[in-house]
This record gives C-alpha cells, sequence and structure tokens, in this order.
C-alpha cells in the first residue's frame, strides 16, 4: 500500500574531469554497465581517494541489488567527502531499499543537514523511513518542518507518507484527510483509494467506506484490495448481499488471493454456515493471513469453544496491538468469563483504537457497572447510545451500491 516512486540513483555532483572518469561516466550513461565499472575499478588502482569511481561503482552495485557492495563504495565516499550530501543520500537510497528504515533515517538526515539539492525527494524518503522505523511522530515532525510542494514528483507522496504516520499513531481521521489530498494530487494511484477506505473501516465509518468502494472500483475495477474492503465493509454494516458481490468480483480477479478465502469465511460466517466458515479461517489462519486469527476466534466462539476463541483473540491482538476489534472480542470474552482486570485492559485499549463503535462502549458500562465504577458505567452508557443512533442511521442511509 505504501508505494514510493523514489526513482534509480542518479549520478552527479561529484564527477571529476579526468580523461578516465570521464570514460567510464560515458560508460555508465550509455547503459554499458560492465566497461563502466572495469573503468572504475582502473582509476581506483591508481587513485584509491577517487569519489566518483566510488559512485559509479556504489550505483551499477545498487542497480544490481549488491547491497553490500554498493554500501562498501557510498560509505567510503561519505569517508571521503564528509561535508558532501550525495554520499549520504545514496548511502541512504541503499539502507532505504534494503528496509533497513533506522540506518536510511540516518544517512537521510545527514544529507538534508549538509543541504542536498533535491530536498522534496529526501524529506519525503526520510519521513517515510523514520514512520516504517516506528518513529511516526518524529516523521510527521520532519514533514512539518519543509513546506508541501504544491506541484510535481513528490507532491502526492508527501502527503501520503503523512498519512501513513498518522496510521501508525491511530489517528484515522488526519490519515484519511492526507491521504485525500495526496489522491487529489494523484488520483490515479489506486493504493490511496484503497487506504482512505481501510482507514474508514478501522475508524467505523462504514457507510462512508461503502460509498468510497464504489467510486474506487469504477476507477479501478480490477483492483483487489478495493473489492475486498467493498466486501468488509458491506458485511459489517449488514448488507450481505453486497458481501456477496465483492467475493464474486474478487474470485473472478483473482481466486488465489488471500482476501478471496477471508472474504469467503466472512460471508458464510454472516449466512450462518458456522462450519465452513470454521474451515476457511483455520486455513488462513494457518497461513497467518491479516486477521484470520481474529475472525476464526469469533467462529469459535459462536460454535461455543471459548477457550479456543480466547487463544485465537490472543493471537489476534499480539500480532497486531492496535487491533482494536481484536481487543473488543478479547475484552468482551474476558468480561463474560468474569475476568474483570484482564477485561478491563483491553476494552479500555478497544475504546481507543475504535472510539465510535456503540458496543465497545455498552461493554465497558457493563464493565465499570460490576467494578462499582458507577460514574464511569453511566458515561460510557451514554457514550454507547450516542453512538448506536449514528450507527442506525448509517445503515439506513446506507447505499445500495452496485459495482462492476
Amino acid at each position: 500500500m505504501r508505494k514510493l516512486l523514489i526513482g534509480l540513483f542518479l549520478v552527479g555532483g561529484l564527477w571529476a574531469q579526468e580523461p578516465l572518469i570521464q570514460q567510464a561516466r560515458q560508460a555508465f550513461r550509455s547503459g554499458q554497465l560492465e566497461q563502466a565499472a572495469s573503468l572504475a575499478e582502473q582509476v581506483l588502482a591508481q587513485a584509491p581517494e577517487s569519489v566518483t569511481a566510488h559512485i559509479i561503482l556504489g550505483v551499477i552495485g545498487a542497480q544490481g541489488k549488491q547491497w553490500s557492495t554498493a554500501r562498501r563504495h557510498f560509505e567510503k565516499v561519505t569517508e571521503l567527502a564528509p561535508s558532501d550530501p550525495n554520499g549520504h543520500f545514496y548511502l541512504g537510497q541503499t539502507y532505504f531499499y534494503e528496509q533497513h528504515w533506522a540506518k536510511a533515517a540516518e544517512h537521510f538526515k545527514q544529507a538534508l543537514e549538509r543541504n542536498h539539492a533535491d530536498r522534496a525527494r529526501l524529506v519525503v524518503q526520510l519521513a517515510f523511513a523514520q514512520n516504517e522505523a516506528g518513529r511516526a511522530r518524529e516523521a510527521l515532525s520532519t514533514l512539518g518542518k519543509t513546506p508541501a510542494p504544491a506541484s510535481g514528483p513528490h507532491a502526492a507522496q508527501y502527503h501520503a507518507v503523512r498519512a501513513y504516520a498518522h496510521a501508525k499513531l491511530n489517528e484515522p481521521d488526519s490519515a484519511v484527510a492526507s491521504m485525500r489530498r495526496a489522491r487529489e494530487l494523484d488520483p490515479e494511484n489506486p493504493e490511496y483509494w484503497e487506504f482512505i477506505v481501510s482507514q474508514l473501516v478501522q475508524s467505523d465509518h462504514l457507510s462512508l467506506a461503502v460509498s468510497e468502494s464504489v467510486e474506487a472500483q469504477k476507477k479501478f475495477p480490477d483492483f483487489e484490495g478495493i473489492h475486498y474492503l467493498f466486501g468488509v465493509s458491506s458485511s459489517r454494516l449488514g448488507n450481505i448481499d453486497l458481501a456477496r458481490l465483492a467475493l464474486r468480483n474478487l474470485l473472478e480477479l483473482n481466486p488465489e488471493d488471500p482476501r478471496s478465502i477471508m472474504l469467503q469465511g466472512i460471508v458464510h460466517r454472516q449466512e450462518g454456515r458456522t462450519q465452513e466458515a470454521l474451515q476457511v479461517f483455520a486455513r488462513a489462519a494457518r497461513q497467518d493471513i491479516p486477521d484470520s486469527h481474529l475472525l476464526l476466534g469469533l467462529v469459535l466462539k459462536d460454535s461455543g469453544n471459548l477457550d479456543a476463541a480466547e487463544r485465537e483473540f490472543q493471537r489476534a491482538q499480539q500480532h497486531n496491538p492496535q487491533n482494536g476489534q481484536a481487543r473488543f472480542e478479547l475484552g468482551k470474552l474476558l468480561l463474560s468469563r468474569g475476568k474483570l482486570p484482564e477485561a478491563r485492559i483491553h476494552l479500555e485499549k478497544a475504546a481507543q483504537y475504535i472510539p465510535r463503535t456503540s458496543s465497545v462502549h455498552y461493554q465497558l458500562a457493563n464493565l465499570y457497572r460490576r467494578l462499582g465504577e458507577d460514574q464511569k458505567a453511566r458515561q460510557s452508557l451514554e457514550t454507547f447510545e450516542r453512538l448506536k443512533k449514528q450507527t442506525d442511521r448509517a445503515i439506513t442511509d446506507s447505499p445500495a451500491a452496485t459495482t462492476k
């Protein structure tokens, strides 16, 4: 979901003017990489301190995904020209492509501090690496220090990375707002549309998620992720017909897609076909498909196997501690079994992660009442009643959408 068009390594800024290096440069520019590498090696044999030769060999190594070779040469560039931003930029890109996010962020930051020329691109890549390294707040800070580009190849990416960081911080409304801006700038990227729908589902804006899915399917009829989210949001709104339609479309596109398996199980469960759903989700859980443990737990609970259900809910929240639905189901089950302190941990986390889900607040009211915390129980019950009315209106107003 997070494609960044960061481009290939571009050579420039540190070219020496020696004839042999010029030949190596020309060979590289014309795509004769073996000749370029041979010429650069000859240069290093005569002048091991040649920054340009190290750059050529580093870039060729990176293009061939020979990351250790690329790192070795780019590290040498940073030693030979410590004040030049290019060595750190190239080294950061090497770590970026290897998904060594903390190291990538470290060198991108040094390139930024040394005033690398392509600031917009560098800021986007730095923030992305920081976010992937688990430093979402720092990523937002990095983006906030540079005005958003109004246009150009990195304008949409700037807002997309901001959206990813807000999502990491469980701030779906801000994530959606940022990704909408990215989508305005680059409406042809289906991943931006998919991200918006996924955040709407996560934040329980289900009617809006269905509407967005319908529009996305019109624009990208062959994009599988959007069909899946259309099915999930329709199912959670109680519209089995739309969920079946989404499953049909997804199976036509790719019956082997793991999301086809998941949506098939969702439809089986909604149809009351418990055994079929159990088999589907058990198979998905063996493959560790996201959310499979949660859904398997739900079906096990439906069939009365509470011990197995509790284990699956535990696995689900261990896989993703910010999965509000997993927290809710685990807390609700623990509450029903009289494990009040453990239930409190998970239900309060669920209220943090999915605050618009009315049933979470109903269960919290029940929990607080049993714990003797009457004021909290009343507040939770009032929240439940307010959200329940909103949910009922959303279901009533849900579009009778069609696709394909």
